[in-house]
C-alpha cells in the first residue's frame, strides 16, 4: 500500500516570491488537493549570503495573498520541524555519521590553493575526473593533524567507485538518464558547517516524508546525486517531475529582464489572486483546447493530474493574464471589489460606503485592474478638466453643446432612480433635435471627458446634480 501524498513547496529566500516559483507552489498545492495529501511549506535558507528575513517573510505574504496556505510548515508548526535548514543543522550532521561510518562520505581538508591546483589538474586531464581522493582515506590521526594546523573541512560523498548509468522515471519526462562517469565527488556539508543544496534536501525530504517532488526544470541536474544519496543511506527516494520553464516574449527564461516578476509587483499591478491562480494553473499543463480556460483553485485542482504536464516551455503571455483578471473582476459584486480593492481606494473621498460600491459595480465591466476602478471613481469625485484632447474630440461632431443644454434643462428637476434618468436623456434627446451618437458622444464627453464608459443614466446618478450641473455649465464654457 502506497503510502499518503505529501508533497512539498521549499524556496529559497532571496527575494519577493517569482511567479515561475509561484506557480511550483500552486502545482504542489493542487495536487496534494486532488489526491488529499499534505501540502508542506519550507525554507531552504542555509546560503546565508542570499537569505534573510524580509524575503521569508515577503514570500509567505505573498503565499498567503495567493492563498496556497500549507497543511504543515514554517509559519503553521507540524510533526516534521524545524521547517527552516537554518534550524536543522544538527540533523544534517546526525545522517551524515550514517555515510561517514560506510566509508560513503569522507573529511576533505583542501585548502583553497590545492583546490585551485586540481582544478587546473582535471581542465587538462579531464581523465582523472574519477580518481579516489587521497583524503578519502586519511587516518584520525591524519585528519587530527590537519585540524592542528587550523584546517576547516569540508564533508564530501565519494563517487570514484561509481560507475555506469543512473536513471529516474521522471512525472513530466519520461526516462531521464545520467552517467555516473561525469559525476565527480560532491561536498554535502561546506567547511563552515551548513549543509550543501543536496545533502539538506535529501535529508529533509526523508524526514517530512516527502514521496513526490514537483520543481523546476532546473533541478534535474541535482537529481543523480540526489538518487545517489538516497541509494547510499538506504532511503525510497521521492517520486519525481520537473515542471517546464516559463518564457519571456523574446523565448528566454522569465526574469528580471523581462520587468518584475514577483508576485507582489503583481498585486501592485491590480491583480486578483485568482486571476494570477487561474493563469498560472494552465501553464505547462496539457489540454484538449476547448471550452473556458476559467477556472477556481477548486476546479483547477479537481483537474490536475501530473500526467497532463508537458515538458515544452509555457510563454508567459501578459494579454491572456489581462483577460482572466478582466474576467475575475467582471464576477465580483460591488461589496466585494471595495474589500479587494481596499488599498488603492485609500484616500478616496466618497460619500458612502454604499456609493463606493455601486460605483465599482457600474464601472467593472471596463476595468483590467484593480487600478482602473480607482481611476474611473475618480473621475466621478475629482473635479474635472475638458483638455484640449476632450473639446478636440467633441467639437467633431455636428452640435456638440446642443446635448449639454438639453441635458441641462431634464434633469433641473432631478429624478429619484434610473428610469427617471433614462426618460430624462430621452426628453433631453429630442429637445435637442440632435439623434443617436451625436447626441450621446458629446454629452458623456462632457459628464466624464471621456468617449468610453458605464451606462449615461448611472454616470448621472453617482454624479448627483452639482456635480452634473457643474460640468455641464463648464463643458458648454470650453466648448
Amino acid at each position: 500500500m502506497s503510502s499518503p501524498l505529501r508533497v512539498r513547496f521549499a524556496p529559497s529566500p532571496s527575494g519577493d516570491l517569482h511567479v515561475g516559483n509561484a506557480r511550483t507552489a500552486l502545482f504542489n498545492w493542487l495536487y496534494a488537493r486532488k489526491a488529499g495529501g499534505t501540502y508542506i511549506f519550507r525554507i531552504e535558507d542555509t546560503d546565508l549570503d542570499r537569505s534573510d528575513e524580509g524575503s521569508i517573510q515577503a514570500i509567505m505574504a505573498s503565499l498567503r495573498w495567493l492563498g496556497l496556505d500549507p497543511d504543515e510548515g514554517e509559519g503553521v508548526g507540524g510533526p516534521h520541524g524545524p521547517y527552516r535548514q537554518s534550524r536543522a543543522l544538527s540533523l544534517y550532521l546526525e545522517a551524515a555519521e550514517l555515510l561517514l561510518a560506510q566509508g560513503r562520505a569522507y573529511w576533505c581538508f583542501d585548502n583553497h590553493d590545492e583546490q585551485e591546483a586540481e582544478r587546473q589538474h582535471l581542465q587538462h586531464h579531464p581523465e582523472d575526473r574519477k580518481r579516489r581522493h587521497p583524503h578519502r582515506d586519511l587516518s584520525p590521526a591524519e585528519q587530527q593533524a590537519f585540524r592542528l594546523q587550523d584546517r576547516k573541512p569540508a564533508l564530501r560523498f565519494a563517487t570514484d567507485d561509481l560507475r555506469g548509468p543512473i536513471s529516474w522515471a521522471d512525472g513530466v519526462r519520461d526516462t531521464i538518464t545520467f552517467d555516473l562517469d561525469e559525476i565527480r565527488d560532491f561536498n554535502l556539508m561546506k567547511s563552515d558547517g551548513t549543509p550543501m543544496y543536496n545533502w539538506a534536501c535529501v535529508v529533509d525530504d526523508h524526514r517530512m516524508g516527502i514521496t513526490d517532488v514537483l520543481r523546476g526544470e532546473d533541478g534535474i541536474s541535482n537529481t543523480p546525486r540526489q538518487l545517489l544519496l538516497y541509494r547510499a543511506l538506504g532511503w525510497e527516494p521521492p517520486r519525481f517531475s520537473h515542471l517546464s520553464f516559463i518564457l519571456g516574449s523574446d523565448g528566454l527564461k522569465l526574469s528580471k529582464r523581462h520587468g518584475d516578476t514577483g508576485i507582489r509587483a503583481f498585486r501592485d499591478k491590480g491583480y486578483l489572486p485568482e486571476a494570477l491562480l487561474n493563469y498560472l494553473g494552465l501553464l505547462g499543463v496539457g489540454g484538449d483546447g476547448e471550452g473556458s480556460e476559467v477556472f477556481t483553485p477548486a476546479e483547477l485542482a479537481a483537474r490536475f493530474a501530473p500526467e497532463k504536464l508537458v515538458k515544452k516551455a509555457s510563454v508567459f503571455d501578459t494579454g491572456k493574464l489581462d483577460f482572466l483578471n478582466a474576467t475575475w473582476i467582471r464576477a465580483k459584486s460591488g461589496a466585494e471589489l471595495r474589500v479587494l480593492a481596499a488599498e488603492f481606494l485609500q484616500g478616496l473621498d466618497a460619500p458612502s460606503d454604499a456609493w463606493v460600491e455601486q460605483a465599482l459595480e457600474s464601472n467593472k465591466g471596463n476595468a483590467v485592474h484593480l487600478t482602473d476602478l480607482r481611476r474611473a471613481l475618480d473621475v466621478l469625485l475629482l473635479p474635472l478638466e475638458h483638455g484640449p484632447a476632450c473639446l478636440e474630440q467633441a467639437r467633431a461632431f455636428a452640435q456638440p453643446a446642443a446635448p449639454a443644454r438639453a441635458a441641462l434643462d431634464a434633469l433641473a428637476a432631478w429624478p429619484s432612480d434610473e428610469a427617471g434618468f433614462k426618460a430624462a436623456l430621452k426628453a433631453a434627446q429630442a429637445a435637442s433635435g440632435v439623434k443617436g451618437k451625436d447626441f450621446f458622444m458629446p454629452l458623456r464627453l462632457a459628464l466624464t471627458a471621456s468617449e468610453h464608459g458605464t451606462e449615461l443614466p448611472r454616470i448621472l446618478a453617482l454624479l448627483g446634480p452639482e456635480r452634473v450641473k457643474a460640468r455641464l455649465q463648464d463643458f458648454l464654457k470650453a466648448v
